[in-house]
């Protein structure tokens, strides 16, 4: 389907969005429901390889019901989706998560406490990773099994929101396989002064797997009959100006323990998503090295996952009826490759 043409239905279909604030807090009660639905035009051209060349669209919808107790709160839901490229690419185009099918998103215990200086959390089961992170280093749709908390301090006056440590354990559900086992653990500070919020952490991430084909490669001077171990430490800052128009700054860099070498990724973005019809813009860099990040892992809207760089350019605009429509462009050059590719994305999300 030529790109014009679902952009042309997506504009058409966020038309129909109702009046209300898009995304507004809610008050939590007894297994309540929530919905999100996602609709996804995808293009990408590379001129070095026009075979590989994409165009696929897909739509998926979340599922989700929590049950809250006074400190106990349970978590269930699903992902369903289809698209038009089937599930055979899934692994030849990297990508973390099926085209089509039914599964579980999320299945955990939370038990939480919160008192007027600490706060903490313990969740138990199928679930989100808590840690602070760019799509350089973790994917925000992958999932694991295991144990994940938090724990802090928080200052009486509201500057201090949040001196802790996070942790997460357990093994991650990937397209591919690989019994991958993740272990991690951050130190993270915020701090709100009214015009300014601040935010920084650092700490540090395992990773194991089998080693295979595509993305679950071995290390590179690694038996691949042997199992794969990374350790990266990360860390990252941002400072957010909260005017009636926002603008942010964010940074973040991994370094690999063993071989030294490093990943950054910069951001700048101004505007916000919670006023309708007010745009956000963000402008992103990314450099990606061959074992400075945690590649069997990493966000799959880049396209290349290692030793590679580009800029990436998001406009996204909030509408009426929780409506956000979203474009990218990005351009992207592997190491070694004189031929960038160029990837667009058209995404309209509407949550219920």
């Amino acid at each position: 389907m030529p790109i014009r043409r679902w952009i042309l239905f997506l504009a058409a279909a966020a038309a129909f969005g109702q009046e209300a604030a898009p995304f507004p807090p809610e008050s939590p009660e007894p297994w309540k429901p929530a919905w999100e639905w996602t609709l996804r035009g995808d293009q990408l051209t590379d001129p070095g390889y026009s075979s590989e060349n994409v165009q696929r669209i897909g739509v998926q919808l979340r599922l989700r019901w929590t049950w809250d107790g006074d400190a106990l709160r349970f978590v269930a839901g699903t992902r369903s989706a289809m698209g038009s490229d089937g599930n055979r690419f899934n692994a030849r185009r990297w990508d973390q998560q099926p085209s089509n099918g039914t599964q579980v998103d999320v299945a955990h215990g939370d038990l939480s406490w919160i008192t007027a200086r600490t706060f903490g959390t313990l969740s138990l089961g199928f679930q989100e990773n808590g840690l602070l992170a760019s799509p350089a280093l973790w994917d925000r749709n992958l999932r694991f099994l295991g144990a994940g908390g938090m724990a802090g301090f928080r200052g009486a006056e509201g500057v201090l929101q949040e001196a802790g440590v996070r942790a997460v354990a357990g093994r991650v559900r990937t397209i591919q396989g690989g019994q991958v086992d993740l272990a991690a653990g951050q130190l993270v500070l915020k701090l709100d002064t009214g015009p300014w919020s601040w935010t920084a952490h650092a700490g540090r991430w395992n990773l194991s797997w089998d080693a295979g084909s595509a993305r679950l490669r071995a290390l590179p001077g690694h038996s691949a009959l042997e199992r794969q171990r990374m350790t990266l430490d990360a860390g990252g800052a941002s400072g957010r100006w909260n005017t009636v128009f926002p603008w942010e700054a964010r940074w973040f860099r991994s370094e690999n323990r063993d071989t030294g070498e490093t990943s950054e990724e910069a951001q700048a973005t101004a505007g916000s998503r919670e006023r309708v019809y007010w745009p956000q813009v963000s402008f992103t860099w990314q450099r990606l090295s061959s074992t400075g990040t945690l590649y069997p892992v990493n966000g799959d809207e880049w396209w290349f996952y290692r030793r590679a760089q580009g800029p990436r350019y998001d406009v996204s605009m909030p509408l009426p009826g929780r409506w956000i429509a979203t474009f990218v462009y990005l351009r992207q050059r592997s190491d070694g490759d004189d031929h960038p590719i160029t990837r667009q994305m058209l995404v309209l999300v509407k949550r219920f």
